[in-house]
């Protein structure tokens, strides 16, 4: 072979090689965006067809696994998601309670205490929360106007409805 045809054969196998490498990154990729189109309202995590009595069910074995291991954070954090999901806020509170305790900055499980104490009428305890969050979060203006509500004694219904 001559100089002339390898350069030319190599210039082809960077190319077809360089379209696979394009289509192996893409087609991952235009599954992600098939599936956003194609989801809907009754295929979202909110709505992911688990019924009342399923999450009540799911909530028990965890209560089962906190018995034998009360730190145990995964169990704690399966409790009070189900709990909330249940919309048992007062049910919610003790592991979210006991799992702020251990992290006291994570400003999800914030949010989620926050709710259960303000469902729970919990005024006080509500209102620590969000001056919590104000002191991590000052550039936040949600948490500043809640917090506000909050010591103006309007209490606001829950963000989850």
């Amino acid at each position: 072979m001559s100089k002339k045809n390898q350069d030319n054969l190599k210039r082809i196998l960077v190319i077809i090689s360089g379209l696979f490498f394009l289509g192996v990154m893409t087609l991952p990729m235009s599954n992600l965006f098939q599936k956003k189109v194609e989801e809907t309202p009754q295929n979202t995590k909110a709505n992911d067809g688990i019924t009342p009595e399923k999450l009540a069910e799911i909530a028990q074995g965890y209560e089962k696994v906190l018995q034998r291991e009360p730190d145990n954070v995964t169990a704690l954090q399966g409790l009070a998601e189900a709990k909330m999901r249940l919309k048992d806020y007062a049910g919610a509170k003790p592991p979210l309670e006991k799992l702020y305790q251990k992290f006291p900055n994570n400003p999800q499980l914030m949010l989620f205490l926050y709710v259960a104490r303000s469902q729970t009428n919990d005024l006080p305890g509500a209102t620590k929360i969000m001056e919590n969050l104000v002191k991590l979060y000052p550039q936040e203006p949600k948490f500043k106007e809640e917090l506000a509500r909050l010591k103006g004694n309007k209490l606001l219904p829950s963000p989850t409805k």
